[in-house]
């Protein structure tokens, strides 16, 4: 008799998309994995810490944004990467290296996973090894790419190289424009890019005087011209 999906996952878009890991597990994975893992919800500020991540060091999203916050030991502060629906946050290690946190930037759903459960299953499921990898290597991709706009971009270079990441993550399409979440506010924006947060409100107001986009509300854009959005990312080139 085969065994029944946990009631939790049935609804979690872990399990719902069928590139993500989850998916990708047997229903008998899936019970052992959700028997030894914790869902959380988290608000914004929500956190967790270097300590935390220690004990779990692996974390699966749902749904929402969380930001990797880098501690310097002088206090300053930065947000290193942002994981999205569907990543898979890997930290294991994490008490050898810099401090940092997990911090909730909306609300969110995350799954602390089973390092012994996961590191199992990853073995012995070609599939499940392939969707980490697959997400492992497009957040490597992004970290590259984030790493060239810090240090080579404009400001409007790098807010539209960040629109157009979220519109390769997560689009809708309607009348022939592009409609695209923007998954964060605009001061966790500034401060992920390395400006400021009128520079950001600035730098949309550009892109929108331009007609390169138009805002359906705060956090929802129409873009109307992909192609010169990209090539403001570039440079104008």
């Amino acid at each position: 008799m085969t065994s029944s999906v946990p009631n939790i996952c049935k609804s979690c878009s872990l399990h719902c998309d069928h590139d993500s890991f989850c998916a990708r597990l047997t229903n008998d994975e899936l019970i052992q994995l959700n028997e030894k893992s914790h869902s959380a919800s988290m608000k914004r500020g929500d956190t967790l810490s270097g300590e935390a991540l220690t004990q779990w060091p692996i974390v699966a999203v749902s749904s929402g944004v969380l930001s990797l916050q880098h501690l310097m030991a002088d206090g300053r502060k930065s947000i290193a990467a942002l994981y999205m629906q569907g990543d898979i946050i890997d930290l294991r290690g994490i008490a050898n290296r810099n401090r940092c946190n997990l911090i909730s930037l909306g609300n969110s759903e995350v799954c602390r996973l089973s390092p012994d459960i996961f590191e199992r299953v990853a073995s012995s499921n070609p599939n499940a090894q392939n969707s980490i990898w697959s997400n492992l290597r497009q957040q490597t991709f992004r970290a590259i790419d984030h790493s060239v706009d810090m240090s080579k971009k404009q400001a409007l270079e790098k807010l539209a190289s960040f629109i157009i990441e979220c519109n390769y993550r997560e689009t809708s399409t309607a009348s022939g424009s592009v409609v695209t979440k923007i998954p964060v506010r605009r001061v966790d924006l500034a401060e992920y890019i390395g400006v400021q947060p009128e520079t950001v409100s600035r730098c949309f107001k550009n892109l929108k005087d331009r007609g390169v986009l138009a805002f359906k509300n705060l956090s929802v854009v129409t873009i109307h011209d992909v192609a010169l959005l990209q090539k403001i990312a570039n440079g104008e080139k």
